[in-house]
């Protein structure tokens, strides 16, 4: 089968043939034929093995594409045929939803609904890698639902904290 990757704003075409039952196929990626093994440790976690080098991914399932974890980042792979044009937001118009950049757990909700917040307040901490990070409100407002608990699994994408931007008064 033949497909068009995305990898950030990267195109890579691939042509993979079938893997046989062990997990091992061809594919030529980006015009280089390689040999491939793919090996499932678990859900979510897969032992690559491609023209001589090995790697663990941990995969994680999106919309359009999966998100692959990889030496420490966090890479959103996307069939490039099937993506649909992202729209812009437009300058200074901020998000209504706070996820995670990466997969982790949560290790903190700092917010309930109907809490009013500000810009930059720290709403909840998960822990990645043995990292921990906050996310942090985009903008002032009012926390309309707080869809994290603590101990969740997240995902790249999953809404943890979705917020109500407070309107301006004028003077």
């Amino acid at each position: 089968m033949d497909y068009r990757l995305r990898i950030g704003d990267q195109l890579y075409p691939v042509e993979a043939g079938p893997r046989d039952a062990e997990g091992r196929g061809e594919m030529t990626v980006d015009g280089r034929p390689c040999s491939v093994k793919v090996e499932s440790v678990s859900s979510q976690h897969v032992r690559l093995s491609m023209c001589g080098k090995a790697a663990n991914l941990y995969v994680v399932p999106d919309g359009q594409g999966a998100w692959i974890w990889h030496d420490g980042r966090a890479r959103l792979v996307e069939d490039a045929d099937k993506i649909e044009p992202r729209k812009s937001r437009g300058p200074g118009v901020a998000a209504s939803e706070v996820t995670p950049p990466t997969p982790g757990s949560v290790v903190r909700v700092l917010v309930q609904q109907g809490q009013t917040v500000e810009k930059g307040q720290a709403l909840v901490v998960i822990s990645a890698m043995k990292m921990e990070m906050t996310l942090s409100a985009p903008y002032a407002g009012t926390v309309r639902a707080v869809n994290a608990q603590m101990g969740a699994q997240v995902a790249p994408g999953q809404i943890l904290v979705e917020i109500d931007p407070r309107e301006e008064v004028e003077e």
